[in-house]
């Protein structure tokens, strides 16, 4: 028996259904990835990050810190990831600490860390005269505002404190320059639009 010149031919109607099925496919599959890898807790009795961790606080101000301008360097530690960015053409630099809470933050965890006293001993240890001139909130967001001097030169700095989710914060530090605020608070806008400064 001879082959019909059609025995060969795919209807539309298949092609679209073959092409529906991968998309969907396809889909499903980038769905269960990002779930895994959203899920996949580190343990509550470890200091440890996952790699899920690292890629969320590298990728943290990509929209703002442009490489061109922004040297980027980061360190994993235990409890926290650091991500530096200098700019030394601009006079500014931003740190973030990405803070591994594996059992879980509460409230007095973040107001420990954050607290007057760890601020004027550690976070601005290398400023001096450092003054808070503003504290307020916005859901759980906080953002810290000072005035301080390095080096004789007077600036001005943001302490963010972002929570995601109940095990992980995003503490961001920007520094810049007084006289360079409203090109500071262009960046705050863009890096916290929910919180960029106090009212």
């Amino acid at each position: 028996m001879k082959n019909s010149p059609t025995a060969a031919f795919i209807s539309p109607q298949k092609i679209f259904l073959w092409l529906l099925l991968a998309l969907l496919l396809f889909f499903a599959l980038t769905l269960g990835v990002g779930a895994l890898i959203h899920l996949s807790a580190t343990a509550c009795d470890t200091d440890s990050s996952s790699f899920w961790d690292v890629w969320r606080a590298q990728n943290f101000g990509s929209n703002v810190f442009d490489p061109q301008v922004w040297q980027k360097s980061y360190t994993v530690q235990p409890g926290r990831i650091q991500v530096v960015w200098d700019a030394p053409s601009l006079g500014s630099i931003a740190t973030l600490d990405y803070l591994l809470y594996n059992c879980g933050w509460k409230e007095a965890d973040l107001d420990a860390y954050y607290s007057d006293q760890n601020f004027t001993d550690i976070i601005f240890a290398d400023y001096q005269n450092v003054t808070k001139t503003a504290a307020c909130r916005a859901g759980e967001a906080r953002l810290y505002q000072f005035d301080a001097q390095f080096e004789g030169t007077d600036y001005r700095l943001w302490q963010w404190v972002l929570p995601s989710g109940s095990r992980r914060v995003f503490g961001l530090v920007m520094v810049i320059p007084a006289q360079d605020f409203s090109a500071g608070l262009q960046d705050a806008q863009k890096l916290v639009p929910q919180l960029p400064q106090c009212p």
